[in-house]
Formats: structure tokens, C-alpha cells, sequence
């Protein structure tokens, strides 16, 4: 199906409201909450893990390479299963696969090989879900409401990286890391049950992967525009998430207790912070609310470069909630800037770059800065590229209406 034949077909179907979408949204909330914790909670496992498999340090942490570079495949491989099989079944399937490569860590031995192999396999099939998602959340519905529900579905990371370290600890109690896993396979299963019941899109699929659409998507200015606006905002979030427990206690001479308290504090009130921008992203446009909070993530970034210790808590503690509210805004930009057999194509192709710049690139270069013992300066220097990034939004306000139109 391509575009102009959705489009034809759509003129007869009234858009959803949002408070009738919320059962959908909240069914896909609940997946990206599992397909969060697939990915993540290998963080808190990571020391039972090394015990039971006999590897060092530096082996484990191959663990999350293996994870992202299974994701980078699976989330440009979405594009060619969402146009054979429809995003619902592409969703259905990554929720299935996900669980089954899950279930392989419970019965497996402990061959590292295998381990390895296993975790590509698991970021490939998690890695099918986001593009389908995003095409999914937006089905049929206004452009205002954009916003609002990708606000409810990036509740999802937040409480996964707080539930995840919970979870594992209780189970741990029980048993070995591998039953930690159980309860996230089992909810797989009824989620991917529930979504194949659940039939709100139809066979709505995304347009095929040719040379062709890859043009069509890589000529619109608004690709670029949002493709640096992502990089920044993931380097914001998960690369200076990963980066700032060593800079405090390492530069800053704080202590791991206290470290570890600002953060989870700030990650609870992070969670509520898409809520937020998606009410303003539906009263405001999208727009002008990223410009309006990457202004914000930029200066409270520079601030933990810059504030004295006894300050320090008031940047630690707005700086993740400032850039946690990226995203909803910006997914709604995306859904609304190009057609809709274009809106998983857009994210296969921006998600993985801007994942390796953003949360493996940046993380490497604070790094760097580290070593240099200016810590502080990476801080600063990162915050100031993310606070201009608001000019570049300022630009999509400009250039974004017609795109579309153009297409």
C-alpha cells in the first residue's frame, strides 16, 4: 500500500479521539516498557552474570555493544518487515521473538559464544518494535494529539530504568540472574496476544524499502534537522546519564550513596516530565516546545559543568527531567512532517544514527575530557551545542509546514 492509497482510503475514516486510543496506546506503552527493560536490565544483572559465566570485567561489558548493534539491525530491518506485514504484526512479532530469545538465557549453558550471539539477537528482535510504534501511535489521529500520545508512551523508559534495578533485586533473592528474565518473557507473550487482539490499524504498512522512499526521506529538510535535534537530545539523556556517576565521584569528589540518591530521585520525577510536554506540545505546537526545552536541557547541562557542589543537586536533579521531555514533541514532528507510509521509514533510518552518536559517540568524547581532568568542560561544552540546537528548531518552525506538501 503505498501513501496516496492510505490517504484515499483514510478520507472515509473519521480520525480517532484521543480518549478512544488510550487502550491501544496504553497496550504499546506497556511493550516499550518490556522492550526497555530487554535491553537495560542486563546493567543491574551484570556482576551475577560475570560470577556465572567466569569472564572479566571487560567482558561483560561487551554485553550492551552486542545489544546495540543487534538494535541497530532491527530497527533498520523494521522498515522491510513493516511493508510485507502491516505494523501490527510487525510489533506482534518483535513482542514474540523478544520473549523466545529471553527464554534461550533460562535454558541456555554457559558458553560465552552463545551468550554473545543471543544478545544481538535480542537487540535485533526489540529493535523491530519503535518504528512500527511510532507509526502505530499516530494511525488515524489528529496532529494535535500527536503529542500527547507519545507522551504516555515515553513514560515507558523512566520506569523501566527504575522497576529494572528493583525487579532484579527481589528476584535475585529467588534464584540465579536467569530467572530475573522470566516475568519480562511471560509479559511479552500476553502483550503480544493482547496487540494481535487488539486490532486498530488494520493493514496499515509502511511504504516498501527502496532506493526510491530512501530519497524521498533523506531530501527533506526536516530529516537533518531532527537527526541533529536527536543526537543531542539521546547525548543529553542516556550520554550524559552514563557519564555523570563518574564525574561526581571521580572530579567532584562525591560520594556513590549520595550519587546514586540525586539520580533515582531525578529519574522518578523524569518520568512524569513527557506528560507535561505533551500537553504543551498539543496546546502549543511541537515546535516551539522543543526549542523552549533544549534551551532548557542546554543550560542546566552547562550548569553541571559550572555550579560549586553545594549547587550541584539543582542541575542533577532538572537536567534529566529537562531532557527526558524531548521526545514526545519530537516523534510528533517526525509523524507530521511526511506521509504516513513514510513515518516508520523516517525512524529506521534517523533512529540508529543518532543512538550511536548520541549514546556512543558523546559518552567516549566526556570520556576523553575525563582523562584531560576537565571533566567539567565536556559538561559545558556539551550543554552549549544542545542550547543552540533550539535555533534549529526555531528553522523546522519556519521550513516544517510545507514539507509535507511536497512530499
Amino acid at each position: 500500500m503505498n501513501d496516496a492509497d492510505f490517504q484515499i482510503n483514510a478520507q472515509d475514516i473519521k480520525p480517532f479521539l484521543l480518549k478512544e486510543q488510550l487502550p491501544h496506546i496504553l497496550i504499546l506503552t506497556c511493550i516499550f516498557f518490556l522492550n526497555i527493560l530487554a535491553r537495560y536490565l542486563w546493567g543491574p544483572l551484570i556482576v551475577n552474570i560475570e560470577k556465572d559465566l567466569g569472564i572479566s570485567h571487560a567482558q561483560a561489558g561487551s554485553i550492551f555493544i552486542n545489544i546495540t548493534s543487534g538494535y541497530f539491525i532491527g530497527v533498520i530491518g523494521s522498515w522491510i518487515f513493516s511493508s510485507k506485514l502491516n505494523h501490527r504484526n510487525t510489533i506482534v512479532l518483535s513482542c514474540y521473538t523478544c520473549g523466545l530469545s529471553l527464554m534461550m538465557f533460562m535454558v541456555s549453558g554457559t558458553s560465552l559464544l552463545f551468550f554473545k550471539i543471543m544478545l544481538i539477537v535480542v537487540g535485533a528482535t526489540a529493535g523491530l518494535y519503535l518504528p512500527s510504534a511510532i507509526a502505530s501511535l499516530a494511525y488515524n489521529l489528529e496532529p494535535k494529539d500527536f503529542g500527547r500520545a507519545f507522551a504516555i508512551h515515553e513514560i515507558s523508559p523512566s520506569l523501566a530504568l527504575i522497576i529494572g534495578p528493583l525487579l532484579a533485586e527481589f528476584l535475585l533473592g529467588w534464584g540465579s540472574w536467569r530467572i530475573v528474565l522470566g516475568p519480562i518473557v511471560v509479559g511479552f507473550f500476553v502483550m503480544g496476544l493482547l496487540y494481535r487482539i487488539k486490532n486498530v490499524t488494520g493493514d496499515y504498512k509502511s511504504d516498501p524499502l527502496t532506493i526510491r522512499n530512501v530519497i524521498r526521506v533523506l531530501s527533506q529538510p526536516v530529516f537533518w534537522i531532527m537527526l541533529i535535534l536527536f543526537t543531542l537530545g539521546i547525548g543529553a539523556n542516556v550520554g550524559i546519564y552514563s557519564m555523570t556517576p563518574l564525574y561526581l565521584q571521580i572530579e567532584r569528589g562525591m560520594g556513590q550513596t549520595y550519587t546514586n540518591l540525586i539520580m533515582a530521585v531525578a529519574r522518578v520525577a523524569a518520568m512524569f516530565s513527557p506528560l507535561v510536554v505533551g500537553w504543551l506540545a498539543g496546546r502549543y505546537g511541537p515546535r516551539p516546545v522543543i526549542a523552549f526545552t533544549n534551551l532548557l536541557t542546554g543550560t542546566t547541562t552547562i550548569l553541571l559543568g559550572l555550579c560549586p557542589n553545594k549547587w550541584l543537586w539543582l542541575p542533577l536533579f532538572f537536567q534529566p527531567i529537562f531532557a527526558t521531555a524531548l521526545f514526545p514533541p519530537a516523534y510528533a514532528v517526525l509523524a507530521d512532517a511526511v506521509p504516513s507510509g513514510l513515518r516508520s521509514s523516517i525512524i529506521a533510518l534517523l533512529m540508529p544514527v543518532a543512538m550511536l552518536l548520541g549514546g556512543g559517540i558523546f559518552p567516549i568524547i566526556l570520556g576523553a575530557f575525563g582523562d584531560a581532568h576537565r571533566f567539567y568542560a565536556g559538561f559545558i561544552y556539551m550543554g552549549i551545542l544542545v542550547a543552540v540546537s533550539a535555533l534549529f528548531m526555531l528553522f523546522a518552525i519556519l521550513v516544517g509546514k510545507g514539507i509535507r506538501d511536497r512530499v
